[in-house]
């Protein structure tokens, strides 16, 4: 493997290593707008020179690979005046339009401009002018005015999606990226390309004049989309989530993310539920709340046949783990059923048809064979008399808004109907209880997606009204119960998961 030295320090990479790569190893940055580590590297914006020491002019570092001996410097005085000029040469037709441009806060030609120019222009004619909130496909918006014409889009529809629909019309300082005739960017994946776009040139109609970047804080989460549970930045303001971003992880989703996962964080804001309600009560504290639940079971003096639980593929499996433990050593009960999502479009890279982000944790905590007894199933039950009480954990359901009428109208003859929910909706309103839980982006937990690889996540901001985490609940109604809980925290119910992990 060549060794080379890059300011003045060795590093050894493998053989094919561009440059900038290797500069990057040795936590060196440098500048690019059309490099991207995923996509091939035509070196044709030239912010990336560098100087290498016995070559006869500045090098492209994301096209030239190191070999053995190498010497190269990337802030020389050669360097910073090269990238001085790019600069000024991509600002001559510049719309400099920051105060309005969404990307503001996070674009590369602002950063680098500050970095390494910040002159005023020289130019004394007038700039050429190109169009303006373009509509180049359904999700995306294209400003010709700003793009740089780094073609990273046009490669990615290219070399990740294989649809091809952009590409570089007319020429010199009239190019501009547009669909091919006939067509427009309407793949599944197609808003990636505001991800890459190093410049406020390609925008989402979803995020567009939206919320400014510098007012949302982003928090590592995932999507729950589908049981790919692609890793993302939860962009946040004021406890709502405002966006997610595609998060680099090569176990899961590598740099992408699909545009129906995207969108689906709308779902984390929509109807919250954050009161705790039993019957007509709705000024309980947690510890009264769980003392009543546990006082109605009891009274109620139910066999174990005519109690039900329904787990979800939507939830944590920390609350997975603990809903088993509650189901079978307190409340009792001796019918388990599961709910969620209904199976959608997948495909080969990265839509599973499966829409439930933790089918995975719901196998592991209630075995294989609850898959057999879902929410057709469970209407058929409740229908034929035989549940009398019903716990259900929050879960969206896999029919429509027909047959969600019709399970809550049979829900509504139960002795008991506690739901456990995060949404207000129909079936909230049939509850004897409601109990509000947080969402994903509310709570520590963990989801396990179709490969196995399991994900855990922090809050990024509270939940509303009093609802708490998932798996917490049943320790608060253990507690209302008197009952021994062994799994008071987040630690004592990952202690559980690993043994069993271990024993299988």
């Amino acid at each position: 493997m060549p060794t080379a030295t890059i300011n003045g320090k060795e590093v050894t990479v493998p053989r094919g290593t561009a440059i900038i790569r290797a500069a990057a190893m040795l936590g060196i940055n440098v500048p690019h707008f059309c490099y991207h580590p995923a996509l091939s590297a035509p070196a044709n914006c030239r912010m990336c020179l560098v100087e290498v020491e016995k070559a006869r002019k500045l090098e492209p570092a994301c096209y030239l690979k190191v070999t053995d001996g190498m010497v190269v410097h990337t802030e020389s005085e050669k360097v910073v005046a090269a990238r001085q000029a790019v600069l000024e040469f991509i600002l001559i037709n510049h719309p400099v339009d920051c105060p309005i441009c969404d990307q503001a806060g996070e674009c590369k030609l602002q950063d680098y401009y500050m970095a390494y120019d910040a002159k005023p222009s020289r130019l004394t004619t007038g700039k050429v002018g190109k169009v303006k909130v373009y509509p180049i496909g359904p999700e995306v918006v294209y400003d010709g005015e700003r793009c740089i014409l780094c073609t990273r889009c046009v490669r990615f529809c290219d070399q990740i999606t294989g649809t091809s629909e952009l590409t570089v019309v007319d020429r010199g300082d009239r190019s501009e990226i547009r669909t091919f005739p006939g067509r427009e960017l309407d793949n599944p994946y197609s808003m990636n390309v505001t991800d890459i776009c190093p410049v406020g040139a390609l925008t989402t109609r979803d995020f567009r004049f939206k919320c400014r970047v510098w007012l949302m804080t982003s928090t590592d989460s995932i999507c729950t989309g589908c049981a790919r549970g692609c890793s993302v930045h939860l962009d946040h303001y004021l406890g709502e989530t405002q966006r997610y971003r595609p998060r680099f992880n090569p176990e899961v989703n590598e740099y992408w993310m699909c545009d129906e996962g995207r969108l689906s964080y709308k779902r984390l804001n929509a109807n919250r539920s954050g009161a705790l309600r039993v019957g007509e009560r709705d000024d309980l504290s947690w510890p009264r709340a769980a003392r009543m639940i546990a006082g109605a079971l009891a009274d109620a003096q139910l066999q174990p046949d005519q109690i039900a639980f329904v787990a979800s593929a939507d939830a944590s499996t920390e609350a997975l783990v603990a809903g088993h433990e509650y189901a079978l050593n307190i409340l009792r009960a001796g019918r388990f059923y599961w709910t969620g999502r209904a199976d959608g479009e997948g495909d080969a890279f990265l839509r599973c048809a499966d829409r439930n982000p933790n089918r995975a944790g719901l196998v592991h905590s209630f075995g294989e064979q609850i898959l057999e007894r879902g929410a057709d199933r469970l209407l058929k039950d409740l229908k034929s008399g035989g549940i009398r009480a019903l716990f259900m954990m929050s879960s969206a359901l896999p029919f429509g808004r027909e047959a969600v009428e019709e399970l809550a109208a049979e829900a509504r003859k139960l002795d008991i109907f506690i739901l456990a929910t995060s949404h207000a909706g129909s079936l909230s309103s049939a509850a004897t209880v409601s109990l509000p839980v947080a969402k994903h982006s509310e709570q520590t937990g963990t989801w396990v997606n179709i490969d196995g690889v399991a994900q855990t996540v922090d809050a990024a901001y509270a939940p509303p009204g009093v609802a708490i985490a998932d798996w917490d609940v049943y320790r608060r109604l253990a507690a209302g119960a008197d009952a021994e809980w062994p799994l008071d925290s987040v630690d004592a119910i990952h202690a559980r998961i690993f043994s069993d992990e271990a024993a299988e």
